[in-house]
């Protein structure tokens, strides 16, 4: 019994709307291929069907076909909702899982009875080719696909958090506190990329600042760093953030430390030239 089960179908389809009507299926194929590799049929032709209106025209819509079905989620999440043509809004394109009708379809032909013994090997060996092709598909010429398996980053991963840098009565004792715990974290940031803010949340019992880096890379390799080091007694608590940083401070807090003071000054003195 178990022989004769059948495996549940794959979906390797997406169906694709709002392509602009003058684009070709050569376009068509070089934006979706970012995304996966595009399934063949046995005569080598690709599996793009672009659809016409009652004159014979392209009328915007099209299915595509991956050899994956992992590449029908990434196309939906990198196209979906996207331009079709960089730097035009109004083509921005509806990307969703096709309908699986278009598995009783090969090439637009309604398949009508079993394939014969001769079919089946020639379709074996178009599997096994499709294979071959697909080890030789790499994400270094890929770089789209690349990208899509890294962590997703927001525009607020750039800044890190720190918790646990300080204590409200160690602030409490020491008026010039801040500015030395803001320097500390400024030159243990330098050491990871470049700094542009360092903010020190002086109402928070956490002992929270926030370290803003002008790359996300950097910021990342601040957590790796710096998270568990030893500071003041305590255990650093270093995170990347998921939204804008919202704490409570003082007008103590935006005491500037010594970089964030000769910028400032830097910047009187051009205006003033």
């Amino acid at each position: 019994k178990a022989k004769n089960e059948k495996k549940p179908q794959e979906n390797r389809a997406i169906y694709v709307t709002n392509i602009p009507v003058d684009a070709t299926k050569d376009e068509v194929e070089e934006l979706f291929k970012r995304f996966g590799m595009i399934d063949q049929s046995t005569d080598g032709t690709t599996r793009i069907k672009m659809y016409a209106n009652d004159n014979g025209d392209f009328n915007g819509e099209a299915l595509i076909v991956y050899f994956k079905k992992d590449s029908v989620t990434m196309a939906i999440n990198l196209q979906d909702d996207y331009p079709f043509r960089l730097g035009d809004e109004s083509s921005k394109t509806k990307v969703q899982e096709a309908d699986m009708s278009y598995k009783k379809h090969t090439d637009g032909q309604v398949v009508k009875e079993k394939l014969v013994r001769k079919d089946k090997k020639a379709a074996e060996r178009h599997r096994a080719e499709m294979n071959r092709k697909l080890a030789e598909w790499s994400d270094d010429e890929n770089p789209t696909v690349a990208e899509a398996y890294a962590a997703p980053k927001n525009k607020w991963a750039k800044f890190a958090i720190i918790r646990k840098a300080f204590t409200l009565k160690e602030l409490e004792e020491d008026d010039t506190a801040i500015l030395d715990i803001k320097e500390d974290m400024r030159q243990a940031a330098e050491e990871c990329g470049d700094v542009t803010k360092v903010v020190l949340f002086d109402k928070e019992p956490e002992g929270i600042l926030t370290v803003r880096f002008r790359q996300f890379e950097q910021a990342e390799e601040f957590v790796k760093k710096v998270n568990g080091r030893g500071y003041s007694g305590q255990k650093l608590q270093v995170t990347l953030a998921d939204d804008r940083p919202k704490f409570k401070k003082s007008a103590k807090g935006d005491a500037s430390d010594s970089e964030d003071e000769a910028e400032r000054l830097e910047k009187f003195i051009n205006s003033t030239d």
